[in-house]
């Protein structure tokens, strides 16, 4: 009987595993691949949801990292610009400076004591009325004439061993400086006196003839007063005040110089 029951317990046994075996090999042949495929696509969807969000970041940080690097070598340009244009405007005012004293030293008026100086000091406050030059080791005279490329602008009114001081044409005081007007064959002679800031012309009277002069008659220093060089231009004729005597005639003149934009000047004093 005990044999019988340990016969059937192993049928039993037997039996419930080849079912369990079977059920297995089903589950993984027919159920497993649906299943799986089922649980899959909600995780490959959700990964994907949630890779996106950081997908996003790393892209921005990607484009932030660009921002950041076009930033740097923006401003790395802007610095080289700034240093290329300084230097341009360096050069720029160097050419400048050599062009107006070659300008200068290109004038001949007649004298060895001529020579070219710097400006040394121009007050803004004062700026059409005065300026300082530097002297050197030249011995600069009082009354000197001084000129830039294009004619008169001042005269020297005091001078030291370092320096010089010149009154401009331009400062609205009385010059007294002897001068001629030339018209074609005509010369008349008079002084020069104030400049008329109201109409920017130099005021001529105390002519020695009221013969008459065309407008754009170049006007000249005389040297009559034997202190100036002659011959150095001054401006042109622009307007008359006529007078029944000679020596209340009025000459409206045009200055040839701008004083505004000076770097060099050239002093001319008499040997």
């Amino acid at each position: 009987m005990k044999k019988l029951n340990l016969s059937r317990l192993f049928f039993l046994l037997t039996s419930l595993a080849l079912l369990v075996l079977t059920l297995v090999l089903l589950f993984r042949v027919a159920v497993s691949p649906y299943l799986s495929m089922i649980i899959r696509n909600p995780v490959t969807k959700m990964d994907a949801i949630m890779s996106k969000p950081f997908a996003v970041i790393k892209e921005g940080a990607k484009e932030l990292d660009g921002l950041m690097s076009a930033f740097s070598e923006n401003k790395h340009l802007k610095k080289e610009l700034r240093s290329y244009k300084l230097e341009q405007l360096q050069v720029d005012k160097l050419k400048s400076e050599n062009r107006e004293l070659k300008e200068l030293l290109g004038l001949n008026y007649g004298t060895d004591n001529q020579f070219a100086v710097r400006i040394i000091s121009r007050n803004p406050y004062s700026w059409n009325k005065s300026l300082v030059i530097d002297s050197g080791k030249r011995e600069i005279k009082e009354k000197s004439l001084v000129t830039s490329e294009l004619g008169l602008i001042g005269r020297v009114t005091t001078a030291s061993q370092s320096s010089a001081h010149v009154e401009l044409l331009t400062s609205g005081k009385n010059i007294d400086l002897p001068i001629k007007i030339v018209d074609k064959d005509k010369v008349i002679y008079g002084n020069l006196k104030a400049f008329k800031s109201e109409s920017k012309t130099m005021v001529a009277s105390e002519f020695n003839s009221n013969e008459s002069i065309s407008l754009d008659a170049k006007v000249y220093t005389s040297g009559l007063d034997g202190e100036t060089v002659a011959d150095i231009p001054i401006g042109k004729v622009t307007g008359f005040k006529n007078a029944a005597d000679k020596l209340k005639r009025h000459i409206f003149i045009k200055l040839y110089a701008d004083t505004d934009n000076l770097d060099y000047v050239l002093v001319v004093g008499k040997e």
